[in-house]
């Protein structure tokens, strides 16, 4: 793969910031009076909403890349893929956590991938209400306030899966004998599991907040954005058979490679 400039990655960076937070006034606005939900199929025993809103976000971010980046492909969780012939593909998710969303809750964000000939090279994550974004490059991750001010992200040194607080999807999309198997082992090693929260669990990891997330069922778009900000603060995030910076399905991220471990080995026991 041919290297990417410092040069490049600096405006890819600071473009993919301005992107997660172009629909700031737009998803403000509808998250105090949300249009009402339609239910997207495909997920079997969840609720899985789109509104007007994730729609209208995603339109935006896309014209938005097309202005800055005309030749490069654009894939996106509601609205038709953008190809292009280069090497360059943004992953966008204009509501990453709709249900959150929908109830009022603070913990939906706004997610935004840089891909290199498929791989995950920039993410950035945003919170709308907070005013806070979360970065990842391959020169590390930082937390940007409201203000501007950034601050390096680092993982935490928990390394035994019983200290661990472990964040994860609905309990319910664990459907299969396999999956609630995987469910039950983290319930019962994990010091604390917490539930629902979407992209939002992966940048308290990266804050060094928590210690581990675990999900299933994922999209690309739901995790390519935070893999770089996990890897640029020292996490790591595997499929559930090991395999490094999966996009989509079944996915682990953890504070340290040592901690994985002990993941890959409760699961899979």
């Amino acid at each position: 793969m041919p290297a990417l400039s410092e040069d490049m990655f600096d405006r890819l960076a600071a473009f993919a910031l301005q992107l997660v937070a172009g629909p700031d006034g737009l998803l403000r606005e509808k998250f105090a009076d949300p249009p009402r939900p339609e239910d997207k199929p495909g997920k079997m025993n969840a609720f899985d909403p789109v509104t007007a809103a994730d729609r209208a976000a995603e339109a935006l971010m896309r014209d938005m890349i097309a202005e800055a980046w005309p030749g490069h492909a654009v894939r996106g969780e509601e609205l038709a893929d953008a190809p292009a012939a280069g090497d360059f593909t943004w992953l966008i998710d204009p509501i990453d956590g709709t249900r959150a969303f929908l109830c009022g809750l603070p913990t939906w964000t706004v997610l935004a991938a840089v891909l290199h000939q498929g791989r995950p090279v920039i993410g950035a994550c945003r919170q709308p209400l907070l005013g806070t974004s979360w970065l990842g490059t391959p020169a590390g991750a930082w937390r940007i306030g409201p203000d501007g001010a950034r601050a390096a992200l680092r993982t935490r040194a928990t390394g035994r899966l019983q200290d661990a607080f472990i964040g994860t999807t609905l309990p319910q999309l664990y459907d299969t004998p396999p999956r609630r198997r995987v469910l039950a082992a983290l319930r019962g090693g994990a010091r604390q599991m917490l539930y629902d929260a979407d992209a939002y669990f992966y940048c308290l990891l990266a804050e060094g907040r928590m210690d581990a997330v675990c999900d299933t069922q994922l999209a690309a778009h739901d995790i390519a954005a935070l893999i770089p900000i996990i890897n640029g603060a020292g996490g790591v995030v595997r499929d559930w058979r090991g395999r490094p910076d999966p996009l989509g399905g079944d996915v682990l991220a953890a504070a340290n490679p040592a901690l994985m471990d002990q993941l890959l080995a409760a699961i899979e026991s």
